[in-house]
């Protein structure tokens, strides 16, 4: 085994936790292959992943929440390495989302719901996601639902509560006004400033006093 090999299975043995069972080496492969920076990131409320190009000083740095469940962390970075694939042919001449990021990612993609790596649902909501791929799964309500029947369930998040409802967030309480697409529109309770949170925010639901 070359020195290569040998770090493509560190990688692949260090993903095992975060990924499907069979698609490690996968990831692995393209982070090797690719040259590519590959972090586990602590959770970030604005985004699921991210993609940065790289330059002569340094290289692509490719970076995927940690706290995503296995087919969420799959999703996201197959999102991202498209980005990646996309920039490597395109340079910065096409929209970071359009019609041939798009092409990349559901080529991408695709396999991984015919290969039977998926739960049905999370297949079929994949399937129909691919139809007009999105800038995130969170920008997919069919896709995010099916996916969050596989996240850890003693983490509440944004989305799951109705209007009307207080939650802290921050260490700051507010009470959810209004549905905005992905992102709520939420009161904070000590001054009535508006914010836009993201449905996919961790929060800590309040609980009622008595009489309300």
């Amino acid at each position: 085994m070359n020195r290569e090999d040998e770090r493509r299975a560190q990688i692949e043995q260090q993903l095992r936790r975060y990924l499907p069972k069979g698609t490690a080496r996968y990831i692995a492969g393209l982070i090797t292959e690719e040259g590519v920076q590959f972090t586990v990131a602590r959770p970030r409320v604005s985004k699921l992943g991210d993609f940065r190009p790289g330059n002569r000083q340094r290289p692509t740095a490719i970076s995927v929440n940690g706290d995503l469940n296995p087919y969420a962390f799959l999703i996201t970075s197959v999102h991202e390495f498209a980005h990646h694939f996309c920039y490597k042919q395109f340079g910065g001449r096409v929209r970071p989302h359009g019609k041939e990021w798009k092409r990349i990612y559901t080529d991408m993609l695709r396999p991984f719901s015919e290969q039977g790596v998926f739960p049905d649902k999370i297949a079929e909501a994949v399937r129909k996601h691919l139809e007009s791929p999105s800038a995130s799964s969170c920008s997919c309500p069919v896709l995010n639902k099916a996916l969050a029947l596989y996240d850890d369930r003693s983490t509440v998040f944004l989305d799951s509560l109705t209007v009307g409802t207080h939650f802290y967030f921050r260490n700051q309480s507010y009470a959810v006004a209004e549905k905005k697409r992905t992102r709520y529109l939420c009161k904070r309770l000590n001054d009535g400033r508006q914010y836009l949170i993201s449905g996919r925010a961790p929060v800590e639901v309040i609980a009622p006093t008595a009489g309300q």
